[in-house]
């Protein structure tokens, strides 16, 4: 059976859903990573603390090369540190120049040989002071105490060691590094909160698209196969949800066509009710006769015997009809396609209905090429559907009317076309023609023999030579056509399925 590519009839997504979520996911991220840092440089609180620092770096910059200014200058001076007077003398302008800054001059023991009138020194112990310097130095933090920073330089004067200290200006933090810390937090968490609404703000769309796929998926399971789901862009979420309607538009097909079969299967009752009760009823009627001896002679026996012989050797054809049309409709019917010349096969089945034609005074065209028109089919079977046309011609033609037989050829097809003179046909009971046990009112009505199920059979048998058969009619003449192709393609059959 000829499958249909599903893939390439709904079409592939053009838009990979994992890297349009894996964009959402970065972009997000880099959001959030920007908020955070833009939090850090706008905060006042963290704008105080780096201009605090550069203020106290520019002042303890200074300090640093006063320090080793007025070293070099009381070396240079090569006085001792017992000369307190001309220390003195020399720190005396400097530290009036800076009151906000502390000036100290101690020997190697300690001892306090000089410090500055405002008392901004706080500790004379060297060993303390210089203990904290070494502290400072080693985890890079030159201010040492937390309100004020001290700095100290050896001095070497005649021999003997001495210490120089400036202390400078005190420094009050800002806020504690436990405040510090709990605002970056609050940055982190910030950051974090703008990456979830982001990346739920952005992602929204697509959950409430397989919320939509959701509640469609529960429609259709509650057997609700006229909805669809809409498909809204190129992406796996629209290839699914193109796939589901086209599924369920299948569901729905196979439920309008179990409903069909079903409706069939009810009319195949009625019309075998119909066709094979007259009959048996005929048949009942004679044999009762014939069992209670009501016939008057022996020539009266033989009129029921042989009147009961033909309604049973009808009844008989209708059965092996219904039969034959149960094996077409399988599955697996057995096809013997050979080439075989069909002008030659009709002008023989032509030839055996002349006679019938003649006796009904009926005038028969036939055009059909004198040149064989070789065709693979099953023979046997193709038979049954040209003899099936031709007898309906003769059964349904007006008395003295006309029959044409045609047969032609294009590049890629055969057409046979059978046509004659009958009552006309409306359009509603053409479409009907070729139903299992369809026969117009007119049919059922008269005396011509039919059991509605010849057309059936002659339908499946072209379908499944990959042809087609219809019928035209116009004034008060009707046209069968069967449309062959000249060559079967072996490898992709179709083999169409109509149930009972």
């Amino acid at each position: 059976m000829k499958t249909r590519n599903n893939a390439d009839k709904i079409g592939r997504p053009s838009v990979n859903l994992n890297t349009k979520l894996f964009l959402i996911f970065i972009i997000s991220l880099i959001v959030s990573i920007l908020s955070f840092f833009l939090f850090i440089f706008i905060n006042p609180q963290f704008g105080d603390i780096r201009n605090q620092q550069i203020e106290q770096q520019k002042e303890e910059e200074t300090i640093r090369k006063l320090l080793v200014q007025l070293t070099h200058s009381i070396e240079g001076k090569h006085m001792s540190l017992d000369d307190i007077d001309n220390i003195a003398s020399t720190l005396n302008p400097i530290t009036d120049a800076h009151p906000n800054l502390g000036f100290l001059v101690a020997n190697a023991k300690g001892d306090v040989l000089f410090h500055s009138n405002n008392k901004k020194i706080k500790s004379t112990n060297i060993k303390y002071l210089l203990k904290q310097k070494l502290t400072a130095e080693s985890t890079g933090n030159q201010s040492f105490n937390t309100h004020y920073s001290s700095f100290i330089s050896l001095l070497s004067l005649q021999g003997d060691i001495g210490y120089l200290v400036i202390e400078g200006p005190s420094f009050d933090p800002i806020f504690s590094p436990n405040r510090y810390i709990y605002q970056v937090y609050m940055g982190l968490g910030g950051s974090v909160l703008i990456f979830f609404v982001l990346f739920l703000l952005w992602t929204r769309p697509i959950t409430r698209y397989i919320k939509q796929i959701e509640e469609g998926i529960n429609r259709i399971v509650n057997k609700d196969w006229t909805y669809s789901i809409p498909v809204k862009g190129k992406n796996e979420l629209s290839f699914l949800a193109k796939n589901i309607n086209w599924m369920t538009e299948q569901m729905r097909q196979r439920f309008e066509k179990e409903r069909e079969v079903e409706q069939a299967k009810n009319e195949l009752i009625t019309n075998l009710s119909h066709d094979l009760r007259t009959p048996l009823t005929s048949i009942i009627g004679y044999l009762t006769l014939l069992k209670d001896k009501q016939y008057k002679n022996s020539e009266e026996l033989e009129q029921y015997i042989q009147t009961t012989y033909g309604i049973s050797f009808k009844l008989k054809n209708l059965l092996d009809e219904l039969f034959e049309y149960t094996k077409l409709s399988l599955p697996d019917v057995d096809m013997q396609f050979q080439e075989v010349d069909l002008s030659g096969v009709l002008y023989q089945l032509v030839g055996e209905y002349t006679p019938m034609f003649e006796n009904r005074g009926l005038s028969v065209k036939v055009e059909i090429p004198d040149e064989a028109v070789f065709i693979s089919i099953d023979i046997e079977k193709m038979i049954r559907v040209f003899d099936n046309l031709l007898s309906n011609a003769e059964k349904y033609s007006h008395e003295s009317g006309d029959i044409e037989i045609v047969l032609y050829t294009n590049e890629k097809q055969v057409i046979a076309r059978i046509s004659n003179t009958t009552d006309q046909i409306a359009s509603e009971e053409l479409s009907h023609l070729f139903d299992k046990f369809y026969r117009m009112d007119k049919a059922r009505s008269s005396k011509v023999v039919g059991s509605g199920i010849g057309l059936s059979i002659a339908k499946r048998i072209v379908e499944l030579h990959q042809g087609e058969i219809w019928a035209e009619s116009e004034q008060n003449k009707i046209t069968m056509y069967v449309v062959l192709p000249l060559h079967q393609d072996t490898k992709e059959k179709e083999t169409i399925y109509e149930d009972l």
